[in-house]
Protein backbone atom coordinates (compact mmCIF):
# COMPACT_ATOMS: atom_id res chain seq x y z
CA UNK A 1 0.00 0.00 0.00
CA UNK A 2 1.59 3.05 -1.15
CA UNK A 3 2.05 6.90 0.53
CA UNK A 4 -0.13 8.18 -2.10
CA UNK A 5 -3.33 6.29 -0.20
CA UNK A 6 -2.22 6.01 3.10
CA UNK A 7 -1.70 9.17 4.23
CA UNK A 8 -5.36 10.81 2.28
CA UNK A 9 -6.91 7.79 3.58
CA UNK A 10 -5.38 8.73 7.67
CA UNK A 11 -6.16 12.07 7.29
CA UNK A 12 -9.92 11.39 5.90
CA UNK A 13 -10.49 8.85 8.54
CA UNK A 14 -9.31 10.94 11.47
CA UNK A 15 -11.76 13.19 10.51
CA UNK A 16 -14.72 10.87 10.38
CA UNK A 17 -13.27 9.70 13.83
CA UNK A 18 -13.32 13.27 15.83
CA UNK A 19 -17.05 13.30 13.85
CA UNK A 20 -17.90 10.17 15.68
CA UNK A 21 -16.26 11.24 19.10
CA UNK A 22 -17.99 14.25 19.47
CA UNK A 23 -21.57 13.03 18.94
CA UNK A 24 -21.05 10.01 20.64
CA UNK A 25 -20.17 11.83 23.64
CA UNK A 26 -22.87 14.43 23.25
CA UNK A 27 -25.38 11.69 23.20
CA UNK A 28 -23.44 9.93 26.37
CA UNK A 29 -24.21 13.51 27.98
CA UNK A 30 -27.95 14.01 27.02
CA UNK A 31 -28.20 10.15 27.83
CA UNK A 32 -26.65 10.69 31.69
CA UNK A 33 -29.25 14.05 32.03
CA UNK A 34 -32.22 11.97 30.91
CA UNK A 35 -31.29 9.26 33.61
CA UNK A 36 -30.96 11.11 36.40
CA UNK A 37 -34.07 12.75 35.46
CA UNK A 38 -35.82 9.23 34.86
CA UNK A 39 -34.19 8.46 38.37
CA UNK A 40 -35.18 11.52 40.38
CA UNK A 41 -38.43 10.92 39.34
CA UNK A 42 -39.05 7.16 40.05
CA UNK A 43 -37.20 7.89 43.83
CA UNK A 44 -40.46 10.21 44.23
CA UNK A 45 -38.39 13.82 44.17
CA UNK A 46 -39.72 17.13 43.24
CA UNK A 47 -37.69 18.62 40.86
CA UNK A 48 -37.12 22.13 42.10
CA UNK A 49 -37.08 24.86 39.07
CA UNK A 50 -33.41 25.68 39.85
CA UNK A 51 -32.14 22.19 39.37
CA UNK A 52 -34.03 21.79 35.88
CA UNK A 53 -32.33 25.24 34.85
CA UNK A 54 -29.40 23.51 35.86
CA UNK A 55 -29.81 20.54 33.81
CA UNK A 56 -30.97 22.52 30.78
CA UNK A 57 -27.94 24.57 30.80
CA UNK A 58 -26.04 20.94 30.19
CA UNK A 59 -27.51 21.18 26.81
CA UNK A 60 -28.02 25.01 26.14
CA UNK A 61 -27.12 25.21 22.53
CA UNK A 62 -26.90 29.28 23.12
CA UNK A 63 -23.27 28.61 25.25
CA UNK A 64 -22.42 25.58 22.39
CA UNK A 65 -22.70 27.96 19.80
CA UNK A 66 -20.21 30.35 20.94
CA UNK A 67 -17.91 27.88 22.01
CA UNK A 68 -18.25 26.42 18.41
CA UNK A 69 -17.77 29.63 16.84
CA UNK A 70 -14.75 30.55 19.07
CA UNK A 71 -13.36 26.92 18.09
CA UNK A 72 -14.04 27.72 14.54
CA UNK A 73 -12.20 31.26 14.02
CA UNK A 74 -9.54 29.71 15.99
CA UNK A 75 -8.89 26.60 13.55
CA UNK A 76 -9.28 29.07 10.80
CA UNK A 77 -7.00 31.39 12.39
CA UNK A 78 -3.98 28.29 12.65
CA UNK A 79 -4.80 27.26 9.12
CA UNK A 80 -4.28 31.14 7.90
CA UNK A 81 -0.87 31.26 9.97
CA UNK A 82 0.17 27.79 8.95
CA UNK A 83 -0.42 29.38 5.35
CA UNK A 84 1.55 32.30 6.27
CA UNK A 85 4.39 29.78 7.43
CA UNK A 86 4.34 27.63 4.34
CA UNK A 87 4.02 30.69 2.10
CA UNK A 88 7.48 32.22 3.60
CA UNK A 89 8.98 28.98 2.39
CA UNK A 90 6.79 28.46 -1.39
CA UNK A 91 5.12 31.81 -2.21
CA UNK A 92 2.53 29.58 -4.08
CA UNK A 93 1.32 27.92 -0.84
CA UNK A 94 -0.32 31.13 0.97
CA UNK A 95 -3.76 31.74 -1.05
CA UNK A 96 -5.01 27.93 -1.34
CA UNK A 97 -3.98 27.93 2.45
CA UNK A 98 -5.78 31.15 3.20
CA UNK A 99 -8.97 29.87 1.27
CA UNK A 100 -8.81 26.59 3.62
CA UNK A 101 -8.83 28.73 6.50
CA UNK A 102 -11.53 31.10 5.08
CA UNK A 103 -13.83 27.79 5.34
CA UNK A 104 -13.60 27.13 9.10
CA UNK A 105 -13.62 31.35 9.96
CA UNK A 106 -17.26 31.91 8.26
CA UNK A 107 -18.59 28.58 10.16
CA UNK A 108 -16.83 30.72 12.97
CA UNK A 109 -18.41 33.78 12.33
CA UNK A 110 -22.15 32.06 11.59
CA UNK A 111 -22.43 30.34 15.18
CA UNK A 112 -20.75 33.84 16.95
CA UNK A 113 -23.70 35.36 14.72
CA UNK A 114 -26.44 32.14 16.29
CA UNK A 115 -25.04 32.82 19.72
CA UNK A 116 -25.88 36.48 19.24
CA UNK A 117 -29.70 35.97 17.68
CA UNK A 118 -30.13 33.35 20.46
CA UNK A 119 -28.94 35.62 23.36
CA UNK A 120 -30.96 38.33 22.24
CA UNK A 121 -34.05 36.18 22.52
CA UNK A 122 -33.86 34.54 25.52
CA UNK A 123 -33.93 38.25 26.87
CA UNK A 124 -37.23 39.19 25.76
Amino acid sequence: MGEEIFVPGILFGSIVGIVWLVSYFNARKRKTVHETLRHAIDQGQVLSDDMMVRLSLANDPVRADLRRGVLFIAAGLAFAFLGTMIGMEEGEAIRPMLGVAAFPVFLGVAYLGLWVSGRNERKA
